[in-house]
């Protein structure tokens, strides 16, 4: 049975993501190869940096200087870096998610954008 979905350009699962690659032809990544694809998770990593910086030193500065770190101290600081993180991540996959068009029947599928007539 052969589909015409799109594949991972590294191990040959069906791709769910469409990156812009360096050349003219796009990157496309199955959901494991997606989630490290590095421009998406440097770019997460450094938002995490700064927004989980920037919250921290509002949230838990004060704790810490004062020296009441407790484990529940330890465990919401670890939360105020991963939340961005995974925010970033989520929004950059979701961005480049590739999308189904719902055939309607009788009528030819639309060309994606960008696609010559």
């Amino acid at each position: 049975m052969k589909t015409d979905a799109p594949v991972c350009d590294l191990c040959g699962r069906v791709a769910h993501f469409r990156f812009a690659g360096a050349g003219a032809r796009p990157v496309l990544r199955c959901w494991r190869h997606a989630v490290f694809y590095g421009p998406v998770f440097r770019r997460a990593l450094q938002v995490s940096a700064v927004v989980g910086t920037i919250l921290f030193l509002i949230n838990q500065l004060d704790v810490v200087l004062s020296g009441h770190v407790t484990p529940l101290v330890v465990f919401k600081i670890v939360l105020t870096y991963l939340v961005p993180f995974l925010v970033s991540m989520y929004s950059a996959l979701d961005i480049n998610r590739l999308r189904t068009v719902p055939a309607i029947p009788g009528k030819a599928p639309a060309a994606p954008p960008g696609a010559a007539a």
